[in-house]
């Protein structure tokens, strides 16, 4: 009998005891994983969907050797955010994978190592002081880059070059939120924009902020991709279709909803980072030796529909550089 290959052979060991070290001790039910969210679970979806197959590509399929258990608090950050935290710790996950600010509500567990996908400055949030060696027992990945708003100005410049006043949206307890306003600031100026920094705290505080700016609204509008501008975002799209003037910011979600473009993170990408990590720590690596990760895939997204709607020509050089092109 001839012999398998070495390289054959020490494959299949190495793909046997990687089997092997996930498995479940026979009798004993398989580890709970707990995916925390502020937004309600159809909002979510994608990216709910986005982790599950992410833990799937690491050897982890829900109800065969993980539990995958996700909680919503359907929005609401107060009481009911707090009593699902509560909800959740009482059940001793082995990992709380969380999304945008739910990581507020679970920061300070000590007992639970924590994976979260976050759009600020992990640093300024407090949740670690070196990106590199967390230190605490949570980790994860942030969406943040401010060079990224000097980006989507570019792009508007591009788009719609007879911008002159834009109007930049965000919320101020947005971590890392100076950082972006100043990189904003001084592109525009740069690109020969006035560039007016009104901050909104609420999708409430935005209703009010676009309804003053309809006596005189400006060129353009652009937003700071955090979770206010997200959840604004129906309101945000109204706003600038009925006035036809481009609408920017970094989520696709935002052009999807109307918006005529968006630049940033690939979102759904992100949280797959979010389930690696997940994965590792399962697999018995510690949260404070996983270093906090930046994404690495970007994605341009264009709404040739509202293009129309707001009577713009978009460049076909920024169209065939577009990741999606919304008809």
């Amino acid at each position: 009998m001839i012999a398998p290959p070495p390289a054959v052979t020490r494959r299949a060991v190495l793909a046997f005891v990687a089997t092997a070290a996930i498995a479940p001790v026979a009798g004993q039910e398989p580890p709970l994983v707990a995916w925390l969210s502020i937004y309600s679970l159809n909002q979510v979806d994608r990216y709910l969907q986005a982790f599950r197959s992410g833990l799937a590509v690491q050897g982890f399929t829900d109800g065969r050797n993980v539990r995958l258990l996700a909680r919503s608090a359907d929005g609401d950050r107060g009481e009911r955010f707090a009593k699902v935290v509560a909800e959740i710790v009482a059940m001793r996950p082995a990992v709380i994978a969380t999304q945008g600010g739910a990581i507020y509500g679970v920061r300070d567990i000590t007992a639970i190592p924590v994976v979260y996908g976050f759009s600020g400055d992990p640093v300024i949030a407090g949740l670690t002081s070196d990106l590199a060696r967390p230190g605490r027992n949570l980790t994860g990945i942030t969406f943040m880059a401010a060079e990224l708003n000097a980006k989507r100005l570019e792009l508007l410049s591009e788009a719609a070059p007879n911008v002159r006043r834009a109007v930049l949206l965000g919320d101020p307890m947005h971590p890392g939120y100076e950082l972006e306003v100043r990189t904003s600031e001084r592109t525009a100026h740069a690109l020969g924009m006035q560039l007016e920094w009104l901050p909104t705290r609420s999708v409430a505080e935005v209703r009010q902020t676009l309804v003053s700016l309809d006596a005189a609204p400006p060129d353009a509008l652009v937003f700071l991709p955090d979770s206010v501008m997200l959840e604004s975002r129906k309101d945000v799209v109204e706003f600038a279709l009925r006035h036809r003037i481009p609408a920017l910011s970094g989520w696709t979600e935002f052009a999807q909803a109307g918006g005529l473009l968006s630049y940033g993170p690939n979102l759904a990408e992100s949280v797959r980072r979010v389930a690696y990590l997940t994965a590792r720590i399962l697999q018995g690596a510690k949260p404070s030796d996983l270093p906090i990760e930046r994404p690495e895939t970007f994605e341009l997204a264009v709404n040739l529909k509202t293009a129309r709607d707001i009577q713009l020509d978009i460049p076909t050089t920024l169209l065939a550089r577009a990741d999606e092109v919304i008809e």
